[in-house]
């Protein structure tokens, strides 16, 4: 990875805390923020000379009629009150709600 996203926040001291997103516990602060920014590289240039990153893929979970909201599906389907609601949004927006 060539770019790091770094998090600068001043401080009510005066320091600069600088933060690397992607790392978050990867943090320093210094009286500059130029100062914070060269101290959270180096501290990071550190870790990842020991680290390895790698890539893992994840299988996505499709979503199925076992999903835990199916169970609400069509609940409304022959309910008159619901079904006269649609009535009169329809007719105030003059869309096609169905």
């Amino acid at each position: 990875m060539d770019n790091w996203n770094i998090l600068l926040e001043s401080r009510a001291d005066g320091f600069t805390t600088a933060t690397v997103l992607e790392v978050p516990d990867c943090q320093i602060s210094d009286e500059t923020k130029q100062g914070a920014v060269e101290k959270v590289q180096q501290l990071l240039q550190q870790r990842l000379a020991k680290a390895e990153i790698i890539q893992i893929p994840v299988p996505i979970q499709p979503v199925t009629s076992q999903s835990p909201l199916m169970k609400f599906a069509g609940i409304f389907q022959d309910d008159p009150d619901f079904l006269e609601i649609m009535k009169e949004k329809r007719s105030k927006f003059g869309k096609n709600l169905s």
